[in-house]
């Protein structure tokens, strides 16, 4: 298999954010993509010029991914999410990116698995999200954090009547790229002026094909003798993040925009309970524009019904 069109991660990785922007924010948005185009340092000078504010991902199998929004959308995000009423801000506080670093660890991971389902890969948790506000000056760190030729694409999106625009930028490495990818230059270079309405860039990558992770066969289990008898019986299957205990005043004290640490770090998995037993753990993905439980570890067979007791 070819390795994946830029407009295919650029696609891929906007469905993701935007499912995840859906249900975070209680609003449906509509949107739409420009062409992809390679990076150059110019061209990432001006897209920090007019969305200055960065939501930022590293993977661990490399490469990297970010978001750039102009600061009054980005605002207009943080008021949303801890459920205040957005005003026009020229300008980011520390609560707004306190609050816009759960919507850019939530974004960013949907956009990544979701882009992974896409390609039949398996999915990789980002990290070190963080958000920045950057200034031209920051264009060289910029560019060298995406551990490769880094491709852009300019979008547009609506949403209960607010509008606004970012670009979504990535390297292709995060597809499972290898180091030795070829590249040819396009035909013309595109000025610095123009990048300011349109992404382009200096050269166009073209990198080998890489085949995606075969897919494991699934292990067959004979069933318990008898066992068909109680398998239409209704059990309750809980999706667990975390657990902890609180006092009764901060529970008392919680409202719109609170936030609970639930003692679990950003990778470890999701676990999955059946009548309040642990028989699964697995990663959260966005499917249909919901969320749902990919499972990647499960016990047996016999020990999933013996816990079920």
């Amino acid at each position: 298999m070819s390795e994946p069109l830029p407009r295919t991660v650029a696609e891929g990785l906007l469905k993701g954010v935007f499912d995840v922007l859906d249900a975070m924010l209680s609003l449906s948005f509509s949107y739409s993509i420009e062409e992809p185009a390679p990076l150059d340092a110019a061209a990432m000078e001006a897209i920090i010029g007019q969305t200055p504010v960065m939501f930022r991902a590293r993977v661990q199998t490399g490469g990297g991914v970010a978001l750039f929004l102009t600061a009054e959308d980005a605002a207009w995000m943080a008021a949303r999410a801890v459920g205040n009423q957005p005003v026009k801000k020229a300008a980011l506080d520390a609560d707004d990116i306190a609050a816009l670093r759960e919507v850019a660890e939530s974004c960013l991971g949907g956009g990544l698995a979701h882009l992974m389902e896409t390609l039949n890969q398996n999915i990789v948790p980002p990290e070190s999200v963080s958000v920045e506000t950057l200034d031209p000056s920051s264009t060289a760190e910029a560019v060298a954090s995406f551990e490769g030729i880094v491709t852009g694409a300019r979008f547009s999106f609506s949403t209960n009547g607010v509008e606004g625009y970012g670009v979504i930028a990535f390297s292709m490495k995060l597809t499972g790229a290898g180091e030795n990818a070829r590249h040819s230059p396009v035909a013309a270079e595109i000025s610095k002026e123009e990048m300011q309405d349109i992404l382009s860039g200096l050269e166009e990558e073209e990198e080998p094909a890489t085949a995606p992770n075969a897919a494991a066969e699934p292990v067959r289990r004979e069933l318990p003798p008898n066992l068909d008898m109680v398998l239409d019986i209704r059990m309750v299957a809980t999706a667990r993040l975390g657990r902890i205990e609180m006092p009764i005043g901060e529970i008392l004290s919680l409202g719109p925009g609170s936030i609970i640490q639930v003692g679990r770090l950003v990778d470890e998995p999701v676990e999955l309970l059946v009548n309040d037993k642990l028989i699964a753990r697995g990663d959260v993905v966005v499917v249909d524009e919901k969320f749902g439980l990919r499972i990647t570890e499960i016990v047996s067979t016999k020990e999933r019904i013996e816990s079920l007791h």
